[in-house]
């Protein structure tokens, strides 16, 4: 993994899954990590969380000639698509979301405004993300797994042959996604996260929405929330 910082202080980690490359952009004033994912061909690209540091990322996509094929979306809380207004100007592709997610989506003022932000509306979403399937784009494969807790829909991404996967606010270095926002329920993620992270292989790069990335067998055996005794995760 490489670390170099670009414009206006927003910090880009380059990690190498295999063929696929994962670029993170950090910004905004809930640190978010939006990412640009280089598909196996290395001309396709996808646009998956896009928030605060959304220019950023379709700046250096540009830079790298990439086609934006789709932005996809692990749920729909304020500061991970508050940069969906840009991309979908800037690329045209495809916004996808879970269903259950969408009421979040369509009512982001009231998000904004219980934050005291301003924000730009999104754009209408196109297409629906359906658990167990497969999402296809420039030779790489990536499936869809719902994991709710943090919010209704929320899913995660796990590389078809890669040892990585995307996993927005599920889990975090050394922590969990927070509960307490609507939609939310601390059981539901325990009972994602024992069954769509834990059972990865340990060495599966995990690319969270916020902090910096992790592995599945490392938060296995060191997350503190996770321990037997704090939430009956077998372990």
């Amino acid at each position: 993994m490489r670390l170099r910082q670009l414009l206006h202080g927003v910090a880009a980690q380059e990690a190498r899954d295999g063929p696929i490359d994962i670029l993170t952009f950090t910004g905004g004033a809930f640190a978010q990590n939006t990412i640009l994912g280089i598909c196996d061909d290395r001309r396709t690209a996808l646009l998956i969380d896009p928030g605060a540091a959304t220019a950023e990322a379709l700046a250096e996509a540009t830079r790298r000639k990439l086609d934006i094929a789709a932005i996809l979306l692990t749920h729909a809380h304020l500061d991970h698509i508050e940069g969906a207004a840009l991309a979908k100007e800037t690329t045209g592709a495809p916004i996808h979301l879970h269903p259950a997610d969408r009421n979040l989506y369509e009512n982001v003022h009231s998000q904004a405004l219980a934050f005291g932000v301003p924000f730009t509306p999104p754009p209408p979403l196109d297409r629906d993300l359906v658990p167990g399937g497969v999402l296809e784009f420039g030779g790489s494969a990536l499936s869809v797994v719902h994991a709710p807790g943090h919010a209704p829909g929320h899913v995660i991404f796990v590389s078809a042959s890669h040892p990585f996967a995307i996993v927005g606010d599920v889990v975090f270095l050394g922590s969990i996604g927070r509960t307490d926002l609507p939609g939310g329920d601390y059981r539901t993620l325990i009972d994602s996260i024992e069954r769509t992270i834990l059972p990865l292989p340990p060495d599966t790069r995990l690319h969270p929405g916020h902090g910096p990335e992790t592995t599945a067998g490392h938060e296995r055996r060191t997350n503190p929330f996770l321990s037997p005794v704090f939430s009956g995760v077998r372990v």
